[in-house]
């Protein structure tokens, strides 16, 4: 029969037999001795161990009668550890120690955490550095939306990490008698640090410690704001590094593996360019990814503690990279601008002989064969098409149509075909690769709306320009379809171009004259009324006041 002692142990209440209690005690007596040597924090450290203690001697119970037995207290040696101190007690801690086996627990850490310490808590659990766990939590909330509330849902579940022991059980080290005291030794040289540190020779006023604290208040601000800034920074930097990503991806499977048509649309002087395509490509890249990468760096050292970096090789080498990148897009541009600085044309001229008293009807077409078109209009765009043959060519729509006095009694068409290149002559040899027709049936001259051009001919510019020289006395007409083309077309009455459509016109000496616009103009311009099919417009001049009236489909305007 043996005696048992009830004891208050870390807190708790047990309930031990004689022998049991008598080696506990011989334990913690050892553990005391063994800090002698160094009594800094030795009272908090025997409290801990004792609370650790505790805790593993209350795993154990499963009924409030059950009874600390002798064989309790050395499984809870075996997973403490030995005093270092305990010759004098070999006889008692003979066992051999056994390997310890080492969980870790989940708690928030107080000790670094911006808001509730959750972040730093799962960085220790899971062995990640806690500026990655904050930035894990940043893209949960953007793409998911619920990075927020499983935040909080962690705060209000999760317990901190209050007691030295704790702090070890979220660090994954066993919880010893060794560690418990470089623990609690290392936070004493914490504080004595800033003890230390300290400037006590100075007495401050009221009003000093009112503007320390308005001082304090302003840095908590600032470091909110920082923190804030910070995310943006990742979260712009990380978006764009991501699409860049994505995008080199596709490039390099569209345009090396084959994969598919273009993803990635890049500059079009790059596939023209005496430096390779694939590399300008890559220098573009490169000069954009470099930049984000440094600023998601700075991003993560604005939300982290520790700073981190890449080391000044890397950094070096990609400040190169980059710099060389930046010198071969410069280079390419500029070579590309001096190829294409040049404009020449070539110019090709047939006279037609019509009777004054024949009005011309100028009028566009277009080739639905090879592209169909709802409307017809003038632009610079270049497509792929194939031609009559089956050729690739270029088409283009970028014809402008002037009507200018003959100095002769027949209508001369003059068709202008210009390109840019390095010089003169390479300007004009590309000038005539460009294919553009007309027709003239009677007294209807029938414009082609587009011109061809071989695929070479992308990056030239290349455009055309007709000119229609008709004689004095002849009239001409303007179909609906010329309204996108016509192009600086001088006349008396100074109608605009899109205005000019679906009248008649007839070349004086004087100039080109519309005689069906109804304008009305007094000898004093104070007064100017022009009325066509477009609407009314009336210019009344006064000194230097000067009022607008503008009536047509949308209404009434008065400026």
């Amino acid at each position: 029969m043996n005696k048992t002692i009830n004891i208050n142990l870390g807190g708790l209440f047990f309930h031990i037999d004689e022998e049991a209690y008598a080696k506990l005690k011989r334990y913690l007596d050892a553990i005391n001795r063994s800090l002698n040597d160094d009594p800094q924090g030795k009272e908090e450290i025997i409290n801990d161990i004792e609370q650790r203690i505790s805790e593993l001697l209350s795993e154990k119970i499963t009924d409030e009668r059950q009874v600390i037995n002798e064989e309790n207290i050395d499984e809870v040696i075996t997973i403490m550890g030995q005093p270092e101190d305990y010759a004098y007690d070999d006889e008692l801690f003979h066992e051999p120690q056994a390997k310890k086996t080492t969980y870790k627990k989940l708690f928030r850490d107080g000790k670094d955490k911006i808001l509730g310490g959750v972040s730093s808590g799962l960085g220790h659990y899971f062995g990640i550095d806690t500026a990655w766990v904050r930035i894990i939590w940043i893209l949960i909330t953007l793409i998911f939306g619920t990075g927020i509330l499983v935040y909080i849902v962690l705060w209000i579940i999760l317990p901190e990490a209050t007691t030295t022991a704790e702090e070890l059980e979220m660090k994954g080290e066993p919880v010893t008698i060794d560690n418990i005291e470089r623990t609690i030794k290392e936070e004493y040289t914490k504080i004595e640090e800033k003890v230390k540190n300290a400037d006590y020779t100075k007495v401050k006023s009221g009003f000093q410690d009112f503007i320390d604290t308005i001082g304090k208040i302003l840095m908590v601000l600032l470091k909110v704001i920082g923190k804030f800034i910070g995310i943006l920074i990742l979260i712009i930097a990380g978006a764009t590094l991501i699409g860049m990503l994505i995008g080199l991806l596709g490039w390099i499977g569209s345009e090396i593996l084959g994969f598919g048509n273009q993803v990635v649309e890049i500059p079009n002087f790059f596939r023209h360019s005496i430096v390779p395509e694939w590399l300008l490509t890559l220098f573009l890249f490169i000069a954009i990814i470099v930049p984000f990468i440094f600023l998601f760096i700075l991003g993560i050292n604005v939300l982290s503690k520790e700073k981190k970096t890449l080391g000044m090789t890397a950094n070096l080498s990609m400040l190169g990279i980059w710099i060389v990148s930046l010198f071969g897009l410069a280079f390419a541009g500029i070579e590309h601008s001096n190829r294409f600085s040049t404009q020449a044309s070539i110019s090709e001229s047939k006279e037609f002989a019509v009777e004054a008293k024949d009005t011309l009807r100028i009028s566009m077409r277009n080739d639905d064969k090879i592209a169909n078109r709802k409307s017809l209009y003038r632009s610079r765009n270049m497509e792929i098409v194939e031609d009559s043959l089956g050729n690739e060519k270029f088409y283009c729509s970028n014809v402008n149509i002037d009507v200018r006095r003959s100095s002769t009694d027949q209508i001369m068409v003059k068709v202008l075909k210009s390109t840019r290149s390095y010089n003169q002559k390479s300007a004009k040899e590309s000038a005539k690769k460009i294919s553009y027709s007309y027709t003239l049936d009677g007294r209807n001259l029938v414009l082609n709306s587009f011109f061809l051009t071989p695929l070479d001919l992308e990056n030239n510019r290349p455009k055309i320009d007709v000119i229609i020289y008709v004689p004095v006395s002849q009239y001409v007409y303007f179909e609906t379809t010329t309204q996108s083309f016509l192009y600086d077309v001088k006349n008396i009455q100074d109608v605009y171009d899109s205005d000019m459509v679906n009248h008649y016109f007839v070349m004086r000496t004087t100039g080109f004259d519309c005689t069906d616009c109804i304008v009305e103009e007094n000898t004093d311009n104070d007064v100017n009324l022009k009325i066509n099919n477009k609407g009314v417009k009336l210019s009344v001049k006064d000194g230097k006041e000067k009022v607008k009236v503008n009536i047509d489909e949308n209404g009434v305007e008065v400026k």
